[in-house]
């Protein structure tokens, strides 16, 4: 497995700082698939008092890249200054076979760094150099050395998170016809949810094993699961969703339903959504973890439920429903009992309505069921597509992770080295 490295100029892990937000989720991204990854830092880089991923116990951390005061100007010992860290690159790159920069190629304040990398590359031409760019500066050719480096083509590949831009880039670094092809690369951005917005570890376990964050249409059901809640109907409806072509997902937080009785229910109702070929899009909670045998507490359905793009509400009786009014505060996508009318009346303009039957109203499903519930899955997804924040979390959630990033990411890792 090749040894990769991230060289940065940080000086502690600030958690505001973007940049460091995405070394963080690369280095993460790394040590989930099996990489070790070395992390080049100032040799004054304050460890956080407790441990992070930016400890030493977490990484191979190396506090060795000289400190110096970033400057626009050249300083008067700029060649000793470069040396240093051409030295410090020497020592400490030398078991690495890939090594990611960010914004060193970029940024006039890292002229130091920039002619170090290009020195050092020298002596390393089996070294593979990726330099990922967060912004694009107009070319010029009126600078002179050293500021003109960050014009000058470095070794290894140019990396960039958009496609739009990349021959844009490549202009400002001279890069002309069909060359910038050979020295450019798209590689966007990933987040990770369950991370960034520091979820309790239960919601993160639960998430994971329910594979929310793939899903395209997702809902989270808290239910007491007495039959007259209705999970069924949600079963049906998201059949209909995988028949359309769409990924499902189906998160019922059981609560209380440990005795007998419930088990039975969710025997069945695991059985329909075997038979309707929804495999384990369809969870519940007291099965994927023994701590939610009798419930799940009240922040982790919070942030269960912000994983979701819609809530669906079956239940053949309520009087108001807290659930409802919670899911319509976090912004989802309303899917409410038309046969029930205190839902119409409370929620009626801002949600889409479903003939789910209640005490009130029985229905005959023609032909059947389940074709019934195809046609109305149809609805739902177009609901939500219209929706355009719903359908951007949905994408985010879905594409812009670093699980479904990863490929993309590690595909760079055995591009053929390149000069400049």
């Amino acid at each position: 497995m090749k040894r990769i490295a991230i060289m940065s100029t940080f000086f502690e892990a600030t958690s505001g700082y973007s940049l460091i937000g995405v070394a963080e989720t690369q280095i993460r991204m790394l040590l989930d698939h099996g990489y070790e990854p070395v992390v080049l830092v100032q040799d004054n880089f304050t460890s956080p008092p407790s441990p992070t991923l930016w400890s030493e116990t977490m990484i191979d951390l190396r506090k060795c890249l000289p400190f110096m005061h970033l400057r626009t100007d050249v300083a008067p010992d700029f060649e000793e200054r470069v040396s240093k860290i051409e030295a410090a690159l020497a020592e400490h790159l030398a078991d690495v076979n890939v090594c990611i920069t960010h914004d060193i190629m970029l940024q006039d304040f890292y002229k130091e760094h920039n002619a170090a990398v290009r020195r050092y590359a020298k002596s390393r031409p089996d070294l593979l150099w990726l330099h990922w760019l967060h912004s694009c500066p107009s070319p010029s050719n009126e600078a002179q050395y050293p500021n003109a480096l960050r014009y000058i083509s470095p070794p290894g590949f140019l990396v960039y998170p958009n496609s739009t831009d990349l021959s844009r880039v490549c202009q400002t670094y001279h890069l002309g016809g069909q060359e910038w092809r050979a020295k450019a690369c798209r590689a966007g951005h990933a987040i990770d949810p369950l991370r960034v917005w520091h979820y309790d570890p239960l919601t993160v376990d639960l998430a994971t094993r329910a594979r929310l964050l793939s899903g395209e249409v997702v809902a989270v059901y808290p239910a007491r699961l007495d039959r007259g809640k209705q999970p069924e109907k949600i079963i049906y409806l998201m059949a209909g969703v995988k028949e359309a072509g769409y990924e499902p997902r189906l998160l019922v937080i059981d609560w209380q339903s440990a005795g007998q009785r419930f088990q039975q229910y969710i025997d069945e109702l695991l059985a329909l959504s075997e038979s309707l070929g929804l495999g384990d899009c369809v969870s519940f909670t007291s099965r994927l973890d023994d701590r939610c045998s009798q419930g799940v507490p009240r922040h982790v359905v919070v942030e269960l439920m912000d994983l979701s793009n819609t809530y669906i509400h079956p239940s053949r009786v309520e009087t108001y429903s807290l659930v409802v009014h919670e899911a319509a505060l976090r912004g989802k996508l309303l899917c409410l009992n038309h046969d029930l009318p205190p839902m119409r009346e409370l929620f009626g303009d801002n949600s889409i309505f479903f003939d789910f039957e209640s005490d009130r109203f029985s229905r005959r499903y023609e032909p059947d069921e389940r074709i019934f519930w195809q046609g109305e899955a149809k609805r739902l997804i177009a609901e939500l597509k219209q929706n355009r924040a719903l359908w951007a979390q949905t994408v985010a959630r879905r594409e812009w992770t670093p699980e479904a990033m990863w490929k993309e990411f590690e595909t760079l890792f055995f591009l053929e080295s390149v000069g400049e």
